[in-house]
């Protein structure tokens, strides 16, 4: 298993669009990584981005990530950052370790000038 997993949710006015991704080990790059087996998988290399983030433990239930996503976007706004409409849950432990010691993260990349309000 790679570490983290991340299910990254982009909400708009009329759906709720999930991707999950892996990250892949340091070194790795698309010409070196296994051909996916099913074509509605697709690999491609995602660009540095800042973010902010916020790590807890327990396991990530709906309402236990809606709340921290809640307590870091208030961080922000009180920072005066502007972040993007997406969330990122990074899950860190396989599922059947026991959920009070999993070790999650929720991150949300800060808005680029392009994404900003004028």
């Amino acid at each position: 298993m790679t570490a983290p997993v991340i299910a990254a949710t982009q909400n708009t006015m009329d759906t709720e669009q999930w991707t999950i991704s892996f990250v892949m080990p340091r070194g790795s790059t698309i010409a070196k990584l296994p051909n996916p087996n099913d074509s509605k998988v697709h690999l491609i290399a995602l660009p540095m981005q800042d973010c902010v983030a916020i790590s807890f433990r327990g396991r990530a239930t709906k309402r236990l990530s809606e709340n921290k996503e809640s307590e870091l976007r208030a961080y922000a706004l009180k920072e005066n950052l502007s972040l993007s409409s997406e969330t990122r849950i990074c899950r860190f432990d396989p599922p059947f370790k026991p959920g009070f010691i999993q070790y999650n993260e929720i991150v949300i990349p800060i808005a680029d000038r392009s994404d900003r309000a004028s």
